[in-house]
């Protein structure tokens, strides 16, 4: 989901997702995965938008040691 703030070409956006782990691929027992984003996407040039964000992930399915992991990034796009 995302809302445009005061610049039009700018995205403040949101995004949830629930998941279940393969028991085949991963084995059995795993926690279902519940993941959430938040990113803003700023539209520095008419060619040119880069796009930070933060993910928090309960439960990982590759980590199940873990009960949160947090992922930071940032990406670019080009266009022509």
């Amino acid at each position: 989901m995302g809302y445009p703030p005061a610049r039009k070409s700018d995205i403040l956006g949101v995004g949830l997702n629930w998941s279940r782990p393969s028991a085949d691929t991963l084995g059995a027992d795993l926690d279902d995965q519940y993941t959430a984003e938040i990113y803003y996407r700023w539209q520095a040039l008419k060619v040119l938008a880069i796009t930070p964000d933060v993910q928090l992930l309960l439960n990982p399915a590759l980590n199940p040691a873990e009960d949160l992991e947090t992922v930071w990034s940032i990406r670019g796009r080009v266009s022509f």
